[in-house]
């Protein structure tokens, strides 16, 4: 650390059974036979006062500063500059990590950083020392030194219990995959409006101007960011920004504010109010992607606020490699943070479909949401793991832990870097069957995903996040231009185009139908652009006008009866003649298909394969559908299983149907990237996978390993199989019947998951 900074001393001071003092375990460039005795209080001295403080101390001239301590027998009397930083461990400092200099200097942000993440590595280690070294005490000094780790936050007990090792891990929800590792970062929230303390003009009139001009103020304040977001990552970060204008500009949002103001004589009050309507209105909506639309209602609501208090915000110094710890991921973070220091990011609440949630998978950060309580049990600095795959937190891990991760993290980064390098290698089974794999796509920002990852077409577009972009619909040439931009960066390959797939519970402006009692159920989907056929059929204009730039197909979503299916295609059919009679052009043969996602459209899959031109399997949906079963509900998600053999088998049948009416059947959803089921389904007979992009080289290496012959003979297996257990067991016999295993980028990832699934 001295030559890496450039420094004359590095010493390293550590508590031992007092935490109330430090002594110096080891040091280059001080007296050596200063190690062990010099010895000083919390609040003694700079070293100290990095200690007491749980935050750096850097100096130019050390010895000017009142706290300036000298120990003779360091022999430090001739160093100039000093930077100090803590060792945290679970929120206490269990040490100090200091560099000094000769001449004096000015250590920069980026030498403390480098600093900071030394020390937060060397904390368990010290830790860890301190718990090896009581072997052989006395049962009085294992008592005190055990209640001096207890107040560092290490449980002592000869066998750790099933409820203390959870105590260290935390569960969310999965948001976006990946694997960080690094020190906590608690990034200070949105203010809280129920806690703060407001004394409003006497003058009513003041009082209402006072509360416009701060509405004015945040909407110049989003003006900014929107360009910022624009220049730094591109239009469609921008477009969220643009959502938070629209919402200060709508008439419904700024009548409610002034009618409120001007009966309470508060402006708070009012925020307060207001923002309270909108929330109980947003928690009536049973879907989480658009329920979860209420954090941009209380972004902007707290953004007024601050105007209004005069709060500011600056953006937020964070050491490399940080695990940021939010309370929600709003859009507003990512303006305030250095993203390139960014580990990873957790958050106390939302989930994983909220815009900020979206940005950190477009961005490629690991996120995990909805980890409850996880600004209370995180502390500032300790370092902790975040596996965005399996939605965990775990808090000051062990050192095996770590070194665990830092294996799987390292073995996941050269494997993705082997796979992308063969990404032009089609998918292709050993006996030479080829299975088209495609992305999901929802921003045009994860276009960059897909060229990386080497997908070969986007297999599903979903165009609802263009509702919620823009707080409705947008009109029919923005739409245009956006499935343009989108056909063409990925021609010729195709890009399938689902039209909106959004329901009456879901609050787009001008789109929803109002409350319903059972909303997942009711006027959604398909359904609602029936219902909306002036939009639905701009919509299909917009696609069809960006089928001359490259390859599109349109896929209608939630289709349950032949009805819907054939009056969608007549409107396709009067957006042509539209097309036509403005003199537009388009590609005529676009193929128009439709998604098997309720039992219903699997079961007469053989009427509607032969009306459309093809299928794409929706197994999120699906799954719900046919097990009555809402993931997002804690009591029941248990129970949502795709590999339930009831949803293989509705699977089963609507690839045989699209077989017998040579249409091409594609499936998409979680089940895609699931290695389990990519065996089964290839055996199934499905010629595409869609899936997220990060994951397609990952199934593509998995169809490289595989025999077609193989695959069709576990897929008669399945079709007797009772249980989602044995169909797990089939697919994890295949897996190592196959040799991954053993594969050199694969095999450590796929090992647990197989022997997981062998233990039923």
């Amino acid at each position: 650390m001295a030559k890496r900074l450039d420094a004359d001393v590095c010493s390293l001071y550590t508590c031992g059974s007092d935490l109330n003092r430090l002594r110096l375990s080891a040091t280059v460039g001080l007296n050596k036979d200063a190690v062990g005795r010099v010895i000083l209080r919390k609040d003694e001295g700079l070293i100290g006062l990095a200690a007491e403080g749980k935050a750096p101390v850097v100096l130019d001239h050390a010895q000017q500063h009142p706290r300036y301590k000298y120990f003779p027998e360091t022999g430090e009397e001739r160093f100039e500059s000093l930077m100090a930083v803590p060792l945290m461990f679970r929120g206490m400092a269990t040490g100090v990590l200091a560099v000094q200099t000769v001449v004096a200097r000015h250590f920069d942000q980026g030498d403390v950083d480098t600093l900071l993440t030394c020390a937060q590595l060397i904390a368990p280690v010290v830790v860890n020392a301190q718990l090896l070294s009581a072997a052989g005490q006395t049962d009085e000094e294992r008592a005190r030194d055990d209640a001096s780790l207890a107040r560092s936050g290490v449980p002592i007990a000869s066998v750790p219990t099933d409820s203390e090792t959870r105590k260290l891990r935390c569960k969310g929800i999965a948001t976006a995959r990946g694997v960080a590792i690094g020190p906590i970062h608690l990034l200070s929230g949105p203010v809280d409006l129920d806690k703060l303390s407001y004394t409003p003009n006497a003058d009513a009139e003041q009082e209402e101007a006072d509360l416009f001009k701060a509405l004015h103020d945040a909407r110049r304040e989003l003006d900014d960011t929107r360009g910022d977001m624009e220049e730094q990552f591109g239009p469609d970060f921008a477009s969220v920004y643009q959502t938070h204008v629209q919402i200060l500009e709508d008439k419904g949002f700024v009548s409610k504010l002034q009618t409120t103001v001007r009966e309470t004589g508060n402006a708070l009050e009012a925020l307060r109010s207001v923002l309270a309507v909108y929330r109980a209105t947003f928690e009536r909506i049973s879907d989480p992607y658009f329920r979860e639309r209420v954090w941009d209602i209380e972004d902007v609501g707290r953004r007024v606020v601050e105007k209004l208090l005069g709060i500011r915000h600056e953006t937020a110094q964070v050491a490399p490699g940080s695990i940021v710890v939010v309370d929600t991921i709003l859009p507003g973070y990512f303006a305030r943070l250095e993203l390139d220091k960014v580990g990873a990011i957790v958050s106390e609440h939302g989930g994983a479909t909220s815009h900020g949630a979206i940005f950190a998978r477009a961005l490629e950060i690991p996120a995990v949401t909805g980890v409850v309580g996880i600004r209370e049990a995180a502390r500032q600095g300790e370092m902790a793991i975040v596996d965005g795959s399996e939605g965990s937190v775990f808090l000051s891990p062990d050192e095996h832990l770590v070194a665990e991760y830092e294996r799987a993290q390292m073995r996941y980064a050269v494997a993705i870097q082997h796979l992308d390098a063969m990404r032009d290698r089609p998918a292709e089974t050993r006996d030479g069957r080829r299975i088209r794999l495609t992305a999901n796509v929802g921003l045009p920002s994860e276009l960059r995903l897909v060229e990386q990852h080497g997908a070969e077409g986007i297999g599903l577009f979903r165009t609802e996040l263009l509702a919620f972009a823009h707080r409705g619909f947008p009109e029919e040439n923005e739409q245009e231009q956006l499935y343009e931009r989108v056909v063409r960066s990925m021609a010729p390959r195709t890009v399938t185009i689902r039209t909106l797939d959004i329901g009456g519970d879901k609050d787009v402006a001008d789109m929803g139908v109002g409350h319903e009692e059972n909303p997942q159920l009711g006027c959604r989907s398909i359904r609602l652009s029936l219902e909306r056929e002036g939009s639905f059929r701009a919509q299909l204009r917009a696609i069809l006008r960006a089928s001359v730039h490259g390859s599109v197909r349109i896929l209608l979503p939630m289709v349950s009866c032949l009805d819907e299916l054939r009056r969608a295609r007549e409107l396709v059919e009067d957006a042509k003649r539209e097309i036509r009679a403005t003199g537009g052009s388009f590609d005529p043969d676009v193929p128009v298909g439709l998604m098997i996602e309720v039992p219903s459209a699997a079961l007469i899959a053989d009427v509607l394969a032969r009306e459309c031109d093809f299928f794409s399997i929706g197994t999120n949906d699906l799954t719900q559908y046919t097990l009555a079963v809402d993931r997002t509900n804690e009591h029941v998600a248990h129970l949502y299983e795709p590999l339930h053999p009831a949803v293989l088998a509705l699977i089963d049948r609507s690839v045989r149907a699209g077989l017998r009416a040579q249409i091409p059947v594609s499936l998409c959803g979680e089940m895609a990237s699931n290695p389990l089921a990519v065996p089964i389904l290839v055996g199934l007979g499905i010629e595409e996978l869609s899936a997220t992009p990060s994951a397609v080289p990952v199934i593509k290496e998995i169809i490289h390993g595989l025999y077609a012959s193989d695959a069709a003979a576990d897929a008669r297996e399945v079709r007797t199989a009772g249980t989602a257990r044995e169909v797990q067991r089939i697919g994890a016999r295949r897996l190592r019947k196959a040799g991954l295993l053993e594969h050199v980028d694969l095999g450590a990832w796929l090992t647990p998951i197989v022997e997981e699934a062998e233990k039923g």
